[in-house]
């Protein structure tokens, strides 16, 4: 009878922590959708800072792209609405390969100049689409936004 009793009480145990764990596991997920949520508030609305200083011309399209595909490429690949941004990646990528930094400084100053020519032009002949491409961004945000607030967890 004793050993029933044990077994009983073993058995008990053993269902308990088995279902502690699996709140457990529960929670830790849940407490990582959160994050995440939260680091893709922080891009989003990283996005529609850039975004909008684009728009009004207070930053050069050059570096707004490149950071803006940085940012983009840090969202999920279900973000919905679905956006095309491809000019944003396209000048990104276009420009990415110039100097910055301090390998610029080190450059002679005619190469500078003709690196700084050859982004102009770019930013130029591009501007239209980029710039297309952001107003689509801005339609969204505020979608992504509520997608990734707290209220929704």
């Amino acid at each position: 009878m004793i050993w029933k009793l044990i077994l009983a009480a073993l058995a008990g145990l053993a269902i308990g922590a088995a279902l502690g764990g699996l709140i457990w596991r529960w929670m830790a997920r849940r407490q990582e959708r959160r994050r995440q949520a939260a680091r893709h508030r922080e891009v989003v609305a990283s996005l529609d800072v850039l975004s909008r200083a684009l728009l009004q011309g207070q930053v050069d399209s050059s570096e707004a792209t490149i950071r803006m595909s940085v940012l983009l490429d840090c969202l999920p690949q279900d973000v919905q609405p679905k956006v095309d941004v491809a000019a944003i990646h396209r000048l990104a990528e276009d420009v990415g390969g110039f100097d910055r930094g301090e390998t610029r400084r080190q450059l002679s100053a005619r190469e500078r100049n003709r690196q700084d020519l050859d982004r102009l032009r770019l930013e130029d002949e591009q501007n239209e689409a980029v710039l297309a491409a952001t107003r689509r961004l801005q339609d969204v945000i505020n979608q992504w936004q509520a997608r990734f607030s707290p209220d929704r967890g």
